[in-house]
């Protein structure tokens, strides 16, 4: 049968079939039922269950009616009027339908839906509920009277903000002597509502899902929300209050019993717990953030006992605050749990509070204290509340300090008045065993926001103290400052000032900025130590004063010792510490602080943070010594969390006689004296110092950062002697004489560039044979490379007025290695090109040009000394269109080479034109093992001139031999043929000046005037000798139709003197002919170049103007004669 088990069975009428019709009806003997009497009890049985029947069903018609809402209409008009008429003219009420429903077993429910009060004038909604029911008791209906057996209200909302607003408390009335009466009035309001509740009969008021809106803190908006509220009272008038509730999403309870009896209230006792007093008292800024404010729960518990018969009157309050946060200026503190009592005192007329376990953080703050009517105990006239406070073996411990915690005890009195506003404090006063501090606080509350005044003073205090004392909220940031930085010592003169004014503008959740006349804090610090910035070490024994306004900090440094871990140690002389702005992120700091020490000491400041400047400069403190006084300034950010810019610093360091161990530039450094600034980038020295041992003026630019962006720069500057120069810059012995002005600066390892000025010194070009004069102005320029012991000197440059030598040089250490000079301009007549190269054994020279001026060669040659030491092989090559001597001559088609081995000249090969266009030729040529030079001209004048031997003789042919001789001399001959002598004042003076006692010339000798303004000459010829840069000669003579001479002597020794005798004898061409007469010619011509009539000269002083000596006696002693007056 299972599968049939889900089929419909349908009986069609066919299918009924009547019961006498059915098989068993069909028995042969069937049983007949036949009915019984009906009795009279079964009669009333059926009259009771007619009526009940007709009840049930009158009941059933009336619920129906009830239940398809037959009354609703009526009820909704009725309830809205009964709302309406209730509220008044304010408000407006509106439901949007009332029913009434059967509750069960329990009666009838009336119940409005969507009940909503609105303000008329704004149209805003006071309160919303999502119904309201009464349950009526069905008993006292059926008796004829209405009983409510209870009450429920759900889903209300109400807008405390619209609600009427009553008449502000006039506090000034307000006495704490009427608390008793006070606290009758509250009974008495719980009589009230006990007796609404028993007359009405209820049991129990419920309600659920309730709400209210009320303005917080910030002007935001709080929510209180109710999930169940029920009052139940009992049979013997105990009335309890349950519920729970919601504020903001915190969780609460409130559990109240109120007890009474003869109906009265005569206790109320029982708690509301989990109170979040955080949405209430916690202010939050523009971001959310909490600002200021107490963020706890606490769990109030409530004991009263009403004064009737004879029973004494009881208030009091226990408050347990839960662990929770204390924020100022957006600083958070821990509270911890505690307990707050508060009592009443009926005797004594008094609000009495104690706490024995409050603290914040780690601080401990057990206080007793109480609130009195000022009239019972001040003269006061004016009303108000004296106010004592009492704090009794009290710890602080900031938790953000590392001192040792501080017990004291406190004391703060003061009073409250009502009438005009004004709190004040006139005693606030802490003892210690670390100092005493005293201060008053005011206030007056007004419209506006409220005026502020606090004075604190210390006299003596120890650090430890202020740090301990000092609000954590109160310049948070100066006060991080102290805490962190300033350990041990003493503050004295200490005071902190705090005023707002009444209305001072505090927009809610904006930080107050305090202004420099808003906060005021000074104290005075000696033997503290001080953290001063970064990793520099702490100053030890400072002394200084703080001083803070508003939103600046300023620390003035008097002194201190900062010990750093090497065992060094600077003096802090004076500065300042500074906190521009307290309330600006990143928060900067300032420091401008003097310290002095010794050089190394100071050196090591540098090394730490935030200068950290030595390190980047390849230096060490090691490689300082001397005594150095150092200004630092510096700006960088204190936390290092508000993610500050890099640091900016300045050191200028004044330098006394400081010397450096590691050398600069490859110089050794000592004695520097003068002032080394120092900043992120660059480290810049400026001092005078001696520089491998020579003093000069040093300027020095040294990169500190990597960003810096430039290269070490070196420069240095003086005057050089000629002891000096040999040490900074030797190799110039034989080009420089005297003092040089120099200017040296190098960038990096790199090129060093020279400027120097030779005005005073004498310059020599010894390749040449020039010479700039000390005195005539001339500047040199240069760069210098050094690697690897080579110097590469380029862009050379001489130049001064009339002389221009530019090119490069190299130099090997401290030897000219090669020169080649592009531009040769030693004097006006200069156009040529000059090169010079170091070989193996001595010096190649080049020269080639248009025109070389050549009268300095020539001069050094014939002032050479020669012999002295050993000479380097020097070999010049010379081709020149033009070469400038002296008197005005000049040879062309110049080509000249010159050698020498040691000091002896091995080699000489020149060949030239003169003006007239006779050839010179010169040659130096072996003979016989020996080195001869033969010189031959056709021009021997032009040549005499050109080389400023003699500028009188014209024409002539030239031929000289020289051979060389020991100690690098020579000796040969000369002979000059068909020459001229012109304009010889010497000649002059010999035939006309008076000699002897007669005074007569040689002219009136001869009874005649001598022609010697041109005198021809057939023969020059005299044997010479050179060396140690003198000229002799000997067995000269000139021969001539007109005169003849016969001289001897040194023409020019290494002094440039010249000291000649001879004899000078005219009519040479017939005096002679007495000489070459047998016998007679010794006699009376003395010889073959001698003749009958002559005078004896001598020549002597400098070579340029020589004096000229004649002995008269000489005119009349003929022929041999003269010998005896001739001059020795």
């Amino acid at each position: 049968m299972a599968e049939l088990r889900d089929e419909k069975v349908v009986f069609r009428r066919k299918d009924i079939v009547p019961l006498h019709e059915l098989p068993s009806a069909q028995a042969h003997d069937p049983i007949v039922l036949h009915a019984v009497e009906a009795s009279r009890t079964g009669i009333a049985c059926r009259i009771i269950a007619a009526t009940v029947a007709l009840v049930l069903f009158l009941g059933a018609v009336l619920i129906g009616l009830v239940e398809t809402g037959l009354f609703d209409s009526t009820l909704n008009a009725r309830a809205v009027a009964a709302l309406n008429q209730a509220l008044g003219t304010r408000y407006r009420a509106s439901v949007d339908h009332t029913v009434l429903r059967l509750a069960g077993f329990n009666g009838f429910a009336l119940k409005a839906e969507n009940v909503r009060i609105v303000e008329v004038e704004s149209g805003k909604e006071l309160a919303t509920t999502d119904s309201i029911g009464i349950v009526l008791d069905p008993l006292g209906l059926a008796s004829g009277r209405i009983a409510v057996s209870r009450l429920d209200v759900d889903g209300a909302m109400f807008n405390a903000a619209l609600l009427p607003k009553s008449k502000p408390l006039d506090l000034a009335a307000l006495r704490i002597s009427d608390v008793p009466d006070y606290l009758e009035t509250t009974f008495e309001r719980l009589d009230g509502v006990s007796h609404l509740i028993d007359t009405n009969g209820m049991q129990t008021v419920k309600a659920s899902d309730l709400g209210a809106t009320f303005q917080g803190p910030d002007g935001k908006a709080v929510t209180l929300a109710i999930a169940s509220l029920q009052f139940t009272r009992d049979g013997d008038g105990t009335m309890s209050i349950d519920g729970h509730f919601t504020m903001d999403g915190a969780e609460g309870e409130i559990d109240l019993t109120a007890s009474g009896a003869e109906g009265s209230v005569r206790t109320l006792d029982g708690s509301i717990r989990n109170v979040a007093l955080g949405k209430f008292l916690l202010g939050n800024d523009v971001n959310g953030n909490v600002h200021a404010g107490v963020d706890t729960t606490a769990d109030v518990s409530v004991h009263a006992v009403r004064e009737i018969d004879g029973t004494k009157p009881e208030l009091g309050l226990d408050v347990a605050l839960a662990a929770g946060s204390v924020y100022g200026d957006g600083i958070a503190a821990e509270l911890r749990p505690s307990t707050l009592t508060v009592g009443y005192n009926f005797d004594k007329g008094s609000i009495e509070l104690a706490s024995q376990d409050a603290g914040v953080g780690q601080s401990h703050f057990p206080f007793t204290g109480g609130l009195i009517d000022l009239d019972r105990v001040s003269d006061r006239p004016d009303k108000g509340f004296a106010i004592d406070l009492v704090f009794s073996n009290a710890v602080s411990r900031p938790v953000d300090s590392s001192e040792a915690p501080i017990r004291f005890d406190a004391k703060v009195n003061g009073y409250y008045l009502p009438k005009t506003k004004n709190l004040l404090f006139e005693e606030m006063a802490v003892s210690s065993e670390k100092g005493n501090v005293a201060g008053s606080l005011a206030m007056r509350f007004g419209e506006r926001d409220p005026e502020i005044s606090f004075v604190m003073i210390a006299s003596e205090l120890e650090s430890a103290a202020v740090k301990q004392f000092w609000p954590f909220w109160m310049a948070k940031t100066a006060r991080s400052w102290v805490i962190k930085n300033i350990f041990g010592g003493t503050v004295t003169n200490g005071r902190i000032e705090f005023y707002l004014a009444e209305g001072r503008e505090r927009l809610p959740g904006v930080p107050m900025h305090l202004g420099p006349e808003e906060l005021k804090i000074d104290f005075d610090i000696e033997g503290a130590r001080m953290n001063v910035a970064g990793e520099i070490p702490p100053l030890r024994d400072t002394s200084g004063k703080f001083r803070l306004r508003g939103p600046r900090t300023e620390i003035a440094i008097n002194g201190g010792t900062a010990y750093f871990p090497s065992g060094r140690s600077v003096a802090l002389t004076g500065g300042t510490f500074v906190l521009p702005d307290n309330y600006s992120k990143p928060l900067m700091a300032d420091m401008d602080i003097d310290v002095a020490g010794n050089a190394d000491a100071i050196a090591e400041l540098v090394t730490y943070r935030p200068i950290r400047a030595l390190p980047a400069t390849g230096f060490a403190p090691n490689d300082f010594s001397g005594q150095v006084k150092a200004k630092v300034k510096a700006h960088f950010g204190v936390i290092a969390a508000h993610d500050p810019p890099p640091p900016q610093w300045t050191a200028a360091l004044t330098l006394d006689d400081v010397d450096l161990a590691k050398p600069i530039a490859g110089r050794t450094v000592t004695g520097l004296r003068g002032l080394l600034a120092i900043d992120p980038q660059k480290a810049d020295l400026k001092a005078r110092g001696d520089i491998d041992g020579v003093t000069l003026d040093l300027e020095l630019a040294e990169p500190v950062g990597k960003a810096a962006g430039f290269k070490r720069r070196t420069v240095l500057s003086g005057t050089l002697d000629n002891k000096d120069r040999r040490k900074l810059l030797p190799g110039l012995e034989d080009v420089v004489e005297g003092p040089v002005e120099v200017r040296l600066e190098q960038e990096g390892d790199g090129p060093r560039t020279v400027e120097a000025d030779v005005g005073s010194a004498a310059v020599s070009i010894p390749w040449i044979g020039w010479t700039k004069g000390a005195g005539i102005g001339g500047k040199v320029t240069l760069t210098a490379d050094t690697k690897e012991g080579v110097t590469r000197v380029s862009d050379f440059r001489f130049a001064g007025d009339g002389f221009n030598v530019a090119g490069n040089l190299t130099f090997r250490g401290a030897r000219l290695d090669a020169a080649n000079f592009s531009t040769v301009r030693l004097s006006a007549d200069d156009r040529f090109r000059l090169k010079v190269e170091r070989g193996k054994s001595g010096y190649s020279v080049v020269a080639d040009g248009e025109a070389a001026d050549v009268r300095a060669v020539l001069a050094r040659l014939k002032n050479a000394t020669g012999g002295g030491g050993e000479k380097q092989d020097v070999t010049i090559r010379a081709d020149l269109a033009r070469a400038v001597g002296f008197n005005g001559e000049t040879l062309s088609n110049v080509s000249f080479r010159y050698s020498t081995a040691g000091s002896r000249i091995s080699g000489v090969d020149l060949s030239a034109v003169t003006k007239s266009g006779a050839p010179v030729v010169a040659q130096l040529a072996s003979n016989g093992g020996a080195d001869a030079i033969q010189l031959t001209s056709g021009d021997a004048g032009a040549v005499a001139r050109f080389a400023d031997v003699y500028s009188h003789m014209r024409g002539g042919l030239l031929n000289v031999r020289l051979r060389e001789t020991a100690g690098s001399g020579w000796r040969g001959s000369v002979d000059i043929r068909n020459f001229s002598l012109v304009g010889e004042e010497r000649l002059r003076s010999l035939v006309s000046t008076p000699a002897g006692e007669s005074g007569r010339s040689l002219n009136e000798a001869v009874r005649r005037e001598i022609d010697v303004s041109a005198v021809k000459f057939s023969r020059g010829f005299a044997q010479i000798r050179t060396g140690g840069g003198a000229l002799s000669l000997e067995n000269g003579v000139v021969r001539g139709e007109t005169v003849g001479a016969t001289f001897q002597g040194t023409v020019r020794d290494a002094n440039g003197r010249t000291d000649m005798t001879g004899t000078f004898m005219p009519a040479y061409g017939l005096n002679r002919l007495f000489a070459e007469l047998p016998l007679i010619g010794i006699l009376l011509g003395n010889g073959n170049d001698r003749g009958l009539i002559g005078i004896t000269f001598k020549l002597s002083g400098p070579f340029d103007k020589p004096k000229l000596t004649i002995n008269p006696l000489s005119i009349i002693a003929p022929g041999v004669f003269r010998n005896i007056f001739e001059f020795q």
